[in-house]
């Protein structure tokens, strides 16, 4: 396997509908302020207005800027929801998941340590909190702090089905895969055949 022919494995299938968690409260911000605007126009309209209630944001009066940028965000963070790749690019494992991407070198993979676990019962890898991530019920994307104590990157699609791949930095890469024994074959594959440091 060359470098230039990166080889791409399946990730577990998440519920598209997953997405409403991110669209619907954007589709109700974008409808407040459709309201705010036909119901609740101020008489007299400053140049620039910012409040806490919606529309939130207004120039001369309208509204418009607000219901393009509530648009924007969720075709965007939408958008985000659906990209999710895991290749093996040379001796590069390369995670894509929303808007986060993480390359780890096979070399700094522990591969004696992988395991399939299912992270509603596995307290080492049970995700805590997110420090940059994009999170909903029964999907994770990005960086998160772990039950156990370390980091972690995750692309979860499916909690009871998570490959858990210790990097020799401490961290861990948590990954839903549809097939984890292929990807963690060619990983070893890899490795064996990586030069001795």
């Amino acid at each position: 396997m060359g470098g230039s022919d990166p080889k791409p494995f399946d990730v577990a299938e998440s519920s598209p509908l997953r997405v409403l968690w991110v669209v619907l409260p954007l589709l109700l911000a974008f409808v407040a302020c459709v309201y705010a605007q036909l119901y609740k126009a101020p008489a007299t309209a400053p140049w620039i207005e910012v409040t806490f209630s919606p529309p939130w944001f207004r120039m001369g009066g309208s509204a418009a800027w607000s219901l393009v940028v509530i648009a924007l965000m969720g075709i965007g963070l939408g958008a985000a929801f659906f990209r999710r790749r895991v290749e093996l690019a040379g001796d590069v494992l390369d995670v894509r998941s929303t808007m986060y991407r993480r390359r780890v070198p096979v070399t700094r993979l522990r591969l004696d340590q992988a395991e399939l676990v299912d992270l509603s019962r596995d307290r080492r890898y049970g995700i805590r909190f997110k420090t940059n991530g994009y999170s909903m019920p029964g999907f994770h994307s990005g960086h998160f702090r772990l039950l156990g104590g370390g980091k972690g990157f995750a692309l979860v699609t499916d909690r009871a089905h998570v490959l858990a791949l210790p990097v020799s930095d401490g961290s861990t890469l948590l990954l839903s895969m549809d097939r984890p024994q292929a990807l963690l074959d060619a990983l070893r594959k890899v490795a064996a055949s990586a030069p001795r440091q």
